[in-house]
């Protein structure tokens, strides 16, 4: 499959140009927290319609990748691309609820503290070794992340609900990065995307008619809204992101996320008139610090 994607139009996608590529899904991506303010949706509705109309997108592709390969997925393998599936839709309700909870600044921060999980999970999974310094990194995070809550819960219970959700976003975004990493390395692009999204709005729909939450809206602008955060974050963010771990490491991938509460603040800021809140102005760029040198030294 490597020949495959390095033969895209142009040459555009292929291994030189895979870092490039990930500055761009990272543009794409610090706009998901500013369209997801904007929507007057359920977040479940919200993360469902995001991956379903992904999924539409992917569908030509993913039926032209099976006729080409004559690709096959077998039982285990595609039930453990549902589990996949399903730490991608827990990402995302759990993630998007944070929203209505807490500011922008506070959300994304605490959502990007993923790398710490993965470096969690490989050491007590797989039995990586972790340098002194990513230990220090950690450390540095953990304590970044209670100044970041502690200075939030002054504003109300809420706020600290809210950020709870966006940590426990960031745990679900860990396993997310480092399945794809591992299944990636023999399952193309596509067919991964395909199956994985699909998987995460199955889950996401059951949610959806297990609460009775609304799932259509009256509000035409309500659906570009959701459009533009299947078309922006989620095909030219997270599908390049999975493209990208075809050919560089998820702790890259890991590192670059950290711009995206910067792009996103950026964003609230200039748009939404949303200044950062007290424990995202004095957590945060302790909490990005940390991850930094996780990402640089697991």
């Amino acid at each position: 499959m490597d020949e495959q994607e390095s033969a895209a139009p142009g040459k555009l996608f292929n291994r030189s140009n895979s870092k490039i590529w990930i500055v761009v899904a990272m543009a794409a991506v610090s706009t998901a927290a500013i369209l997801i303010k904007l929507s007057g949706s359920h977040p479940l509705s919200i993360a469902a319609w995001r991956l379903l109309i992904a999924d539409t997108v992917l569908l030509p592709f993913f039926i032209w990748t099976i006729r080409i390969e004559r690709f096959s997925i077998g039982r285990k393998r595609f039930f453990q691309l549902g589990l996949v599936g399903l730490a991608l839709a827990l990402h995302f309700a759990m993630w998007i609820w944070s929203f209505q909870m807490t500011k922008v600044s506070s959300s994304v921060v605490l959502v990007t503290t993923h790398p710490l999980f993965v470096a969690m999970i490989s050491v007590s999974l797989f039995k990586e070794k972790l340098k002194m310094k990513a230990v220090l990194g950690m450390t540095i995070a953990l304590v970044g992340s209670f100044l970041l809550i502690a200075g939030d819960l002054t504003i109300s219970f809420e706020t600290l609900t809210g950020n709870l959700l966006a940590l426990g976003g960031a745990v679900m975004a860990g396993i997310y990065i480092l399945a794809g990493s591992r299944f990636r390395k023999d399952i193309s692009l596509p067919s991964y995307a395909f199956i994985v999204y699909l998987w995460a709005a199955l889950f996401l729909l059951i949610a959806i008619l297990v609460g009775g939450v609304r799932f259509l809206s009256d509000s035409p602008t309500e659906y570009l809204i959701l459009i533009g955060l299947a078309v922006g974050p989620m095909l030219a963010g997270h599908t390049i992101y999975n493209w990208a771990l075809r050919f560089v490491s998820p702790t890259f991938v890991s590192v670059s996320l950290l711009g995206e509460p910067v792009g996103s603040t950026l964003l609230a800021m200039l748009l939404l008139a949303e200044m950062p809140g007290t424990g995202a102005m004095i957590g945060g760029p302790v909490v990005l610090f940390g991850i930094f040198l996780v990402a640089r030294n697991s």
